[in-house]
């Protein structure tokens, strides 16, 4: 004996979905994250400059300098009444303990103490300088 095919229940179809509507565009300026990434460090150059423009590594010779700590000096007006110092020569590449003991600043005769300034071990710029006083 042989059985009838059976026959199956009609499937269900799935609605068709409608096309998705496109997008309206978005307004306003499109910039690329490399141009604001450029405006972000020019604006972080710019803060460090500011904060780092009276740093006595900045001074030039005929500059002016106050002394704010014991190993600190800034630079200021020369007639400012906070002139301490003025800069008489600059002598760069030259470690902390070249300068220890030797008188780098021998060729300005007027000048009557050294400041070096750089990383510990590491070459760095010796200021020449004479009270202002």
């Amino acid at each position: 004996m042989t059985t009838p095919p059976q026959q199956q229940p009609p499937q269900e179809q799935a609605p068709l979905q409608q096309p998705l509507a496109p997008q309206p565009a978005k307004k306003g300026i499109k910039i690329p994250r490399l141009v604001i990434s450029l405006i972000v460090l020019v604006v972080l150059a710019g803060i460090g400059w500011y904060v780092s423009r009276d740093a006595a590594l900045n001074a030039k010779v005929g500059d002016c300098l106050h002394q704010k700590g014991e190993n600190e000096l800034a630079i200021v007006k020369c007639d400012s009444s906070d002139a301490n110092f003025v800069v008489l020569g600059r002598v760069e590449s030259k470690t902390e303990s070249e300068v220890d003991g030797t008188d780098v600043c021998a060729q300005w005769a007027d000048a009557t103490s050294a400041y070096w300034e750089g990383k510990s071990g590491q070459k760095g710029t010796v200021l020449c300088l004479k009270p202002t006083k």
